[in-house]
């Protein structure tokens, strides 16, 4: 099953934007600033240079810094936060819910999530399209996918009688703490992902399962 990404590509300012292979260069030059030096570090000079295109075609294309970064916020979090499972539904429960948890964690400890997690725990209470961008594509699609799994669980008998919705939010927040903090705040990094998110994604589910698990 895979968690897809809504279509960004809507017009703005009376469809100024168009997604030509100069507005793409643009919107993937201005993501990588972005998240290497966050909204107020950024410039459209930059932006241009990098994109190999003059400052007039960044400005024909986006009429302020706060529209091109609007776009690249949703971009990004659209990209970042994608994944597929790997697993059927049907496959046993700790499987399938390791599996999920698993590609959690590596949709969003990647270098360039971090990056972006970082630039919306600072910037979305001034920038909604950073909030509205990490709840679209970072949290609600999550919440969904785990609760309808954990509903059919509890009607199958496999998990105890429980909130789908809120056994879903237990079960998110179980499986990106604490390494998720840990590597925000520089307590540890991405170099050992590789092992890391197989056991934190195993201790998540058993925690998980020791609360939910059907008597």
């Amino acid at each position: 099953m895979k968690l897809t990404s809504i279509p960004n590509g809507a017009p703005r300012s009376g469809g100024r934007v168009t997604h030509d292979d100069r507005t793409k260069r643009i919107i993937a030059a201005a993501r990588t600033i972005f998240l290497k030096h966050g909204f107020d570090g950024a410039s459209m000079d930059e932006v241009a240079l990098n994109a190999g295109v003059s400052k007039r075609t960044v400005y024909n294309r986006f009429v302020s810094k706060e529209e091109l970064f609007d776009e690249v916020a949703r971009d990004a979090c659209s990209q970042a936060f994608s994944f597929s499972v790997g697993i059927p539904e049907d496959a046993p429960i700790r499987e399938y819910l390791t599996d999920l948890a698993r590609c959690i964690l590596e949709s969003r400890l990647s270098r360039e999530s971090i990056a972006l997690l970082r630039n919306i725990a600072f910037r979305s209470p001034q920038m909604d399209s950073l909030a509205s961008g990490y709840r679209t594509f970072g949290h609600d699609p999550v919440i969904e996918i785990a609760s309808a799994y954990i509903h059919t669980q509890v009607e199958a008998g496999k998990l105890a009688k429980c909130d789908a919705g809120e056994a879903a939010q237990t079960f998110f927040s179980l499986v990106r703490e604490p390494l998720e903090s840990q590597i925000l705040f520089g307590l540890s990094d991405t170099v050992n992902l590789n092992a890391n998110i197989p056991r934190h994604a195993r201790r998540a589910v058993d925690t998980f399962l020791a609360i939910y698990a059907a008597a």
